[in-house]
């Protein structure tokens, strides 16, 4: 845990400041997301994307742009267990504190 910590301050995130978001799911459906794997990627994708909305209307310069053009910096971890060694599926995703903006040039695509 700590050399994937040391490794996302030091190759993988910006200089910039970072949280954590975690989604603790309910004990009904912990079942079928422990064993659907469809279910889980989409539990996934739809709190990525309320962070994101909630990242886009807190964040001062967000109005202005493009909503398609933003995006999100983030790295999630997908905890099956709970410190008992229960089933406990939930999410610990690290986001950097904003949103980036993707331009669109001839030759890439430049981040700023």
């Amino acid at each position: 845990m700590a050399e994937a910590a040391a490794h996302l301050t030091d190759h993988v995130f910006p200089r910039l400041p970072v949280r954590q978001w975690v989604l603790s799911v309910p004990k009904r459906l912990r079942y079928y997301l422990q064993r659907d794997k469809g279910a889980l990627n989409a539990a996934l994708r739809i709190f990525l994307r309320v962070v994101q909305q909630s990242l886009q209307t807190h964040c001062p310069g967000a109005a202005k742009c493009d909503p398609a053009s933003l995006h999100l910096g983030a790295v999630a971890f997908i905890h099956r267990f709970g410190s008992s060694l229960n089933t406990h599926v939930h999410f610990h995703v690290c986001v950097v504190d904003g949103v980036f903006e993707a331009l669109q040039t001839p030759s890439a695509c430049n981040w700023r």
